[in-house]
């Protein structure tokens, strides 16, 4: 009795790790088909959004008669993407208005209401996926995503739609059922309707019921799940898995029949008893090799979720990165033509106490406090873009921060405890003083806001290893670690801190730039910054900042005094008719001769046909100037031809600051105060 006890205890064993192998598999298939179809989707979502992006928010009658421009357009948007059956923008009646299908759009019997117009009119701003449809001509089945058009008011104009083919789909399902005997794959619309399967039935019924083992527990609001039951496409009993497709009403559905499993378990047990006969030696030589195989099937699945897990974690770095850089540029923009007007203002107001010492008054000091202000937040609007055109020091954080520590107390009060620890071997830091000084007082204002009651704040620096670094980053580096006992985030917005504009804080009581300028900073310096928080024990920011290996620690600035009688001879390139007006007669007031040219190459073909003696003494360019030469250009030509001509440049966008350094040419910020030039313009 014992080799058949045996044999019953191992088939039992085994038939259910058979069912757990073929479960991990059917979750595998799964995670493969979903990953597919959400690349997809995404892809087709972003081309419907170049789509609306070509309509605009033109009504039917202009888009007709732009029709054949659009239709190109479509064309190249579908080419070369074969999952793309076709697209259309079409009126609010449904009628075709352009495709990419053909110019003019052919007409297409049955399918003129997809059922997406009545739908996009209820559900504004809502995706919509069509059932499975026939093409007219081509006789190709496909589905429609489709998104509403509507103009600045709201009024409802049309939809635009791109048709996906079942069949690209249920290419990669093929080749995933191949090697699996007994699966099936589904893709189905969250009511059910079946958008691909493979294998394919003939006169398959269009839509799961509504009470299969599957739909029902996607009507409870499941986005993923297993069950057991049997299929109401095919009627067969079989293992089922489910999960969404991201955030569309769409569904993956992998299914393997139950019958298969026997049937493996039967082979299996057939092929052990045929070579078990012997009952103890057979059965310990597949109790081992059983074993051998469980091990290496869970090695392989933990091997699997550890780089899943990896890979997730990586690329939510990089779409957090993208899209604060993408914030960034928007507003840096806003910011840079912002800085022209603000250098207006304050020479103007420096140049009217130059010229009228006597009529200060509290006006002119209320406008220097508010330029002041506008100064503030432009540089931190550009410091989060990293447009700023900063001025980076070697730091050494063992000097740098019990500085900062009286810097701060003022702004954390009296109820709150400051602490100050620097490890003894942490290196330097390059970055701008200022802005690091105002990276450290908007997170004091931050902590400070969260602990009204008081508490603690601490700032601790110090190396870290390549182990502790956040993705994207790697080689020396040191983090700066300030943390509060605090109220903390709530994880919902923890991920949105860093982004301009966003704050918790009551209206009036917070701009939102400031971590974004913490963020900023540390992208700067080639670093990044990250928080964590929980609730009700405090936060935690992390600065990583690259080490300055092998730089000595930069010197304080001094302060320039204000010259008036500079007798210099300035050419001066601003295409800023108000910054150039602004900027004479400033140089005017100093005892400058001035010659200002709207354009870069004007102002070189001056100094070409300047005789040497008629050559001016210093040349004031802003650097981003429209034409075919910029400021950087006219720079190079200068020092090359004539380098007796001493070379200042100005920038409220400095994407070429680098460069710029690199050259050795002097950088003014734009906005710079007349001290600042009059110190530049003398060459010191």
């Amino acid at each position: 009795m014992l080799p058949v006890l045996a044999y019953a205890g191992v088939g039992f064993y085994r038939y259910h790790r058979i069912a757990a192998d073929t479960e991990l598999r059917l979750d595998r298939a799964l995670r493969v088909a979903h990953e597919h179809a959400l690349k997809v989707l995404d892809t087709n979502d972003i081309l419907l959004a170049r789509v609306m992006d070509a309509s605009g928010v033109e009504d039917a009658a202009s888009l007709r008669a732009r029709e054949p421009a659009l239709h190109q357009q479509l064309q190249a948007m579908s080419r070369n993407r074969p999952q793309i059956q076709s697209i259309w923008i079409r009126d609010a009646s449904g009628e075709a208005v352009a495709t990419d299908r053909a110019s003019p759009p052919p007409p297409e019997p049955g399918l003129a209401d997809r059922g997406d117009v009545g739908w996009h009119l209820d559900h504004p701003g809502g995706l919509f996926v069509s059932d499975v449809m026939v093409g007219g001509e081509s006789g190709t089945k496909f589905f429609d995503m489709s998104r509403g058009r509507r103009d600045r008011e709201g009024r409802f104009l049309g939809v635009v739609s791109a048709g996906l083919t079942p069949a690209y789909f249920e290419k990669l399902h093929r080749d995933l059922v191949a090697d699996e005997p007994g699966l099936a794959l589904t893709m189905f619309r969250e009511d059910g309707s079946i958008l691909s399967r493979w294998p394919q039935l003939r006169n398959g019924p269009g839509r799961l019921a509504p009470d299969s083992p599957v739909m029902s527990r996607v009507r409870t609001g499941e986005t993923a799940g297993a069950a057991h039951g049997v299929s109401s496409v095919d009627g067969r009993k079989r293992l089922l898995f489910f999960r969404k497709v991201g955030g569309y009403p769409i569904y993956i559905g992998t299914g393997m029949d139950t019958r298969e499993i026997a049937r493996r378990w039967l082979d299996e047990m057939a092929w052990l008893a045929a070579f078990g006969l012997p009952p103890l030696l057979g059965l310990y030589l597949a109790a081992r090799a059983a074993l051998r195989r469980t091990r290496d099937s869970l090695e392989a699945a933990q091997q699997l979720h550890t780089e899943t897990v990896a890979r997730r974690r990586v690329e939510e770095a990089l779409v957090q990165a993208q899209k604060l850089e993408a914030l960034g540029r928007l507003t840096g923009g806003v910011a840079h033509d912002f800085n022209n007007a603000l250098m207006v203002i304050s020479n103007n107001v420096a140049l009217m106490k130059l010229k009228h010492p006597d009529t200060g008054g509290p006006q002119l000091e209320s406008i220097g406090r508010a330029v002041g202000s506008a100064t503030k937040l432009t540089r931190q609007l550009l410091a989060f873009s990293r447009r700023q055109a900063l001025v980076p020091q070697v730091l050494r954080l063992q000097d740098q921060l019990p500085l900062v520590k009286d810097l701060l107390t003022p702004v954390l009060g009296s109820r709150v405890e400051l602490a100050v620890d620097v490890a003894p071997d942490t290196q330097a830091i390059l970055v701008d003083p200022a802005e690091f000084e105002l990276a450290l007082i908007n997170l004091a204002i931050n902590a400070r806001d969260a602990m009204p009651g008081g508490g603690r704040f601490a700032l601790r620096a110090r190396n870290t290893h390549a182990d502790q670094l956040p993705p994207l980053l790697q080689g020396a580096m040191v983090v700066i670690e300030v943390s509060d006992s605090g109220t903390g985030i709530a994880p919902d917005v923890l991920a949105k801190v860093f982004e301009p504009f966003f704050t918790t804080k009551p209206v009036g009581e917070g701009t939102g730039l400031g971590l974004s300028q913490v963020y900023g900073l540390c992208q700067r310096a080639g670093g990044t910054a990250t928080v964590d928080s929980e609730l009700g024990v405090g936060t935690t920011v992390r600065l990583f900042f690259p080490a300055a290996v092998g730089r000595a620690a930069t010197a304080g600035d001094r302060g320039p005094a204000l010259e008036r009688h500079l007798d210099l001879t300035v050419l001066l390139a601003e295409d800023n008719d108000d910054v150039a007006g602004v900027l004479r007669q400033v140089l005017d007031a100093m005892g400058c001769k001035v010659t200002r040219y709207h354009r870069a190459q004007a102002a070189a073909d001056h100094l070409a046909a300047c005789a040497p003696n008629e050559l001016p003494d210093v040349l004031l360019s802003d650097v981003v100037m429209p034409g075919e030469m910029d400021g950087m250009a006219l720079a190079l030509q200068v020092r090359r031809r004539h380098p007796e001509v001493r070379i200042v440049l100005m920038t409220g966008y400095a994407e070429q600051l680098e460069a710029i350094a690199q050259q050795g040419f002097t950088v003014l910020p734009k906005p710079c105060s007349a001290e600042m030039l009059a110190q530049a313009l003398k060459g010191e």
